[in-house]
């Protein structure tokens, strides 16, 4: 009998694990992303390395409430609002006999298991009124929201680096966050720049403002935002339960927002528990007027879980009611479910899309190719997107530093520079800000060189799937940097790609490559006629074996019968 293999957990499932996911029985969430098919609805699990949980928000009131208490007073208003919020937690009479108001929590012995039960009545928690302050007295002063969740030392997270780099490709165009810190928006600023490329909507009037690469709508209001402008905004941060019950009626603009995008779009949910009623009711709203069939393709909900809560199955119960029964409700289940958290699931998914815009590129320039000898070049892409995938580290420095290589490369390849001018533009560079679906029709695409480049990547990924190389990427600090080097049995090459003449002779010119380095420049068009060394390339470097090579692709694909043609070719000019 065959043993089973062990399927990793959402905690510890790899990058590489996970497209085997996206590629395999969820290939269709992964296609509907790179289509711009999907709403990405965010919740607290994408900030917590960054921002507090739940737990901690409840020990935060809890030891807000004790420090002004005035022990022996029994008007003493903080003493009646903590034992309030103590009796959500249903202490029992052992328990409530080892609390003391006169004690800091911190030594409360049962702190952590009463935090616990909190937890899943935090807007309870929240609504408890302390006598003669406003109503969102604990989130203003004792969760000390702005501070807290608008703090600028805090740096995003992996999570919110992926969400921006798939908003700056122009495959999530519409997001949903039900949380108040701003880490979203501040990757978006850092990865690409000062250019405006997000429009952040809490305010009914924010919906009217222009679009732009991709919309936030921040439903649960913003600290950012409310830090800056208390008047307008604070208002805004939902929190409380009465709000939550509240929320339907008095945000009706925001309200229409969300239930048309859980109308028009499938939802992938990550980090967001779904537990509030406002959440489910428009969802609810959203089946009433057009509900979505079960099974549908792509599927219309999918979450980011190790298994699924009591309230996203509640929900899935809601918005699928027909198709709902005994005999099909583990189905919908195990289909609704992408067992990987969002930090590999996010990172998986840029992946994928930029695969599959390789992809779709590659098959404009090499379209003369049978569609079997373009599958060995899309093969090859996939190669070389899983060897980036088994060097990914998903943690926050190292997959800057990714980014950073993919902005770099891309800066030299458009341009041939990567100053520190260039890099003040964003640290990331898009490969292209529309969907995988509209590539075909992109204006912009023919002469970009952009397709040219899909094809010597698949080149360099067919190389690494027969073993000819390895490919490590440079530290994007080096000025000399370049997009990848090759390692085989006889030597190395730095390789560039340079999608024009002007890029190859702003890269000699800037001596970024030199006549005697050991590099290759993959050209996406013609070749430039052979100019002088520029005297600004640096003296007296030796390269070793034969130097600087430069190899133009378009030429490559007008004379190879097909892909393995190709790879000869290459390999042959390439010298490894």
């Amino acid at each position: 009998m065959l043993a089973m293999c062990a399927v990793p957990d959402a905690a510890t499932i790899t990058i590489r694990e996970t497209l085997d996911l996206l590629d395999g029985p969820h290939n269709e969430l992964a296609a509907g992303v790179a289509q711009d098919a999907y709403a990405f609805w965010l919740g607290s699990g994408i900030s917590l390395q960054r921002m507090p949980n739940l737990k901690s928000v409840a020990k935060r009131v809890l030891a807000f409430l004790q420090a002004r208490v005035r022990v022996g007073d029994p008007t003493c208003r903080f003493a009646k609002a903590l034992n309030e919020v103590l009796s959500l937690a249903a202490p029992s009479p052992e328990e409530w006999g080892r609390i003391n108001f006169a004690t800091p929590v911190d030594h409360w012995p049962d702190l952590d298991t009463i935090a616990g039960r909190l937890v899943n009545n935090y807007a309870r928690m929240l609504d408890v009124p302390v006598d003669d302050e406003e109503a969102d007295y604990l989130l203003w002063e004792a969760v000390d929201v702005v501070r807290v969740y608008a703090d600028p030392t805090k740096t995003p997270d992996v999570e919110h680096l992926c969400v921006a780099v798939l908003a700056l490709e122009g495959v999530a165009s519409d997001i949903a966050s039900a949380n108040w810190d701003g880490l979203v928006e501040r990757a978006v600023g850092e990865l690409g720049g000062p250019a405006p490329a997000l429009r952040v909507c809490v305010l009914p009037k924010e919906t009217r403002a222009l679009k732009l690469r991709a919309s936030l709508y921040k439903f649960h209001g913003c600290a950012v935002k409310a830090g800056a402008d208390e008047a307008q905004y604070r208002a805004f941060l939902v929190g409380r339960q009465s709000q939550i019950h509240e929320w339907t009626a008095n945000n009706t603009v925001m309200v229409a927002k969300l239930i048309d995008l859980v109308t028009s779009k499938p939802t992938l949910m990550l980090g967001l528990s779904a537990q509030d009623a406002n959440i489910q009711n428009v969802f609810a709203a959203a089946r009433a007027r057009m509900a979505w069939n079960w099974p549908s393709h792509p599927p219309a909900y999918m979450f980011s879980e190790d298994r699924l809560g009591v309230d996203q199955r509640g929900l899935l119960q809601n918005v699928y009611k027909d198709s709902y029964t005994a005999a099909n409700r583990q189905a919908m289940f195990d289909g609704a479910l992408v067992r990987a958290y969002a930090k590999p699931l996010l990172c998986a998914l840029v992946l994928c899309v930029l695969t599959s815009k390789f992809v779709a590129l590659m098959n404009i320039a090499a379209a003369g190719l049978a569609p079997a000898e373009r599958d060995k070049l899309a093969a090859g892409l996939v190669a070389a997107r899983n060897a980036v995938a088994d060097a990914c580290i998903p943690e926050e420095t190292s997959f800057r530093a990714l980014l950073a290589n993919i902005g770099r490369a891309m800066s030299l390849f458009r341009t041939g520079t990567a100053s520190a001018a260039a890099a003040a533009a964003g640290l990331y560079q898009p490969l292209t800000t529309v969907a995988v679906h509209q590539i075909p029709a992109e204006s912009t695409i023919p002469g970009s060189g952009l397709s040219e480049l899909a094809v010597g990547a698949g080149l360099l990924g067919m190389g690494l799937r027969l073993g000819a190389w390895t490919a490590t990427a440079e530290d994007a600090a080096d000025p000399r940097a370049s997009a990848v080097r090759l390692t085989s049995s006889i030597g190395a090459a730095k390789i560039f790609f340079a999608a024009n003449s002007q890029a190859v002779l702003r890269l000699k010119a800037n001596g970024i490559v030199a006549d005697n380095d050991e590099a290759m420049i993959i050209h996406s068009l013609d070749i430039p006629p052979a100019m002088p060394r520029s005297p600004t390339g640096a003296p007296g470097r030796t390269g070793l074996g034969v130097g600087l090579r430069e190899v133009s692709v378009s030429t490559f694909v007008a004379t190879a019968p097909d892909a393995d043609g190709l790879l000869q070719m290459f390999r042959e000019k390439v010298a490894l």
